[in-house]
């Protein structure tokens, strides 16, 4: 499909992108097991943290079944799918299904700050309750995030005129049959101003998120420095390790997701970029494997629950085996 001189560095990429999917699986499995073994400490900031777990399996679901490709070419972008489906619809899920990541982040941060702040309100977050306001608003997101992609990212006539070129360059198989989204952000006539509002409704909405998410940062920090002696010190050690842990994981997505797409959708507006096919799509994988990872090494809830589990296993083996000696020797 792609160029004969970009094949290897494609297929490589490619590879990164399965191999992540497949241990986003694996350890978002391990991290829900482990999260309802710690159900006792975690309280119901667990039943989030199940909804995180659970999004992180879903998202590479669909980036299994879409393959996505983002291309920049000059003043235009294009993201199409090239995997089990390939329908306009799916790219369209696939651009909404990554967007979903931010609303859960922010519902995380809002019971941090709650369960340090107000922690008799804490007690909201049941199990139905968290179902139905996190599915809701995620519900939302992609309903949002769907409609603009599909309505306002629509590749029209100019756009495919102008990134034929490259697509045969880069794609002398063809993308015919492959629905896709895109926007070209300058023509003859200058800038397209439709091409700009879209992108800033984007931007827009992932900018409240971060808004949500900064100010409940700078609250909950105040609630530490103010806090102390008010809390016992292990309530306060654990307070501290879940809010350090989900600092560093907003990190992973902004580095690895939203700085990367955000860059490949904003730039063509400033100045013209090329970027390699997939090389995004690959950078997107990283997250689901690098969050989850980081939640069980980062909480010592976590990490003695594994270590009891690894102690379990030792035990089984070690039983199993005197159980073969002895029937050996008998």
């Amino acid at each position: 499909m792609v160029a004969e001189k970009d094949h290897r560095l494609f297929e490589i990429f490619a590879a990164i992108e399965i191999a992540n999917i497949v241990l986003s699986f694996f350890t978002n499995i391990f991290l829900i097991l482990i999260v309802i073994k710690a159900a006792k400490e975690l309280g119901n900031y667990r039943f989030l943290l199940l909804a995180f777990a659970i999004n992180d399996i879903w998202f590479p679901l669909v980036h299994l079944l879409t393959l996505p490709i983002i291309c920049s070419y000059r003043d235009a972008f294009i993201m199409f799918s090239n995997g089990i489906l390939t329908s306009k619809f799916s790219i369209c899920l696939f651009a909404a299904t990554f967007s979903q990541t931010m609303p859960i982040f922010a519902h995380l941060f809002i019971y941090r700050l709650v369960a340090l702040k107000w922690p008799t309100f804490a007690h909201f977050y049941s199990f139905w309750n968290t179902f139905v306001v996190v599915l809701s608003t995620v519900l939302f997101q992609l309903a949002l995030w769907f409609a603009n992609c599909w309505f306002n990212y629509d590749s029209d006539d100019v756009l495919q005129r102008y990134v034929k070129p490259f697509l045969d360059e880069e794609f002398p198989g063809g993308v015919t049959g492959l629905g896709h989204i895109g926007t070209l952000y300058y023509n003859e006539r200058g800038l397209r101003t439709s091409a700009v509002l879209t992108t800033m409704g984007f931007n827009g909405i992932m900018l409240v998120w971060f808004t949500v998410i900064l100010v409940c940062t700078v609250l909950t920090v105040r609630c530490f420095r103010n806090s102390d002696g008010k809390l016992a010190s292990k309530t306060r050690c654990l307070q501290k390790q879940l809010f350090k842990t989900l600092i560093i994981q907003m990190a992973v997505p902004v580095i690895c997701v939203y700085l990367p797409c955000a860059g490949i959708i904003n730039c063509p507006m400033l100045f013209r970029i090329s970027v390699f096919p997939n090389l995004v799509s690959a950078l997107v994988t990283f997250f689901p494997v690098v969050d989850a990872v980081l939640t069980l090494v980062c909480v010592k809830v976590f990490r003695d629950k594994i270590r009891s589990v690894c102690r379990r296993i030792r035990h089984l083996n070690f039983d199993r085996s005197s159980s073969v000696q002895v029937t050996g020797n008998a």
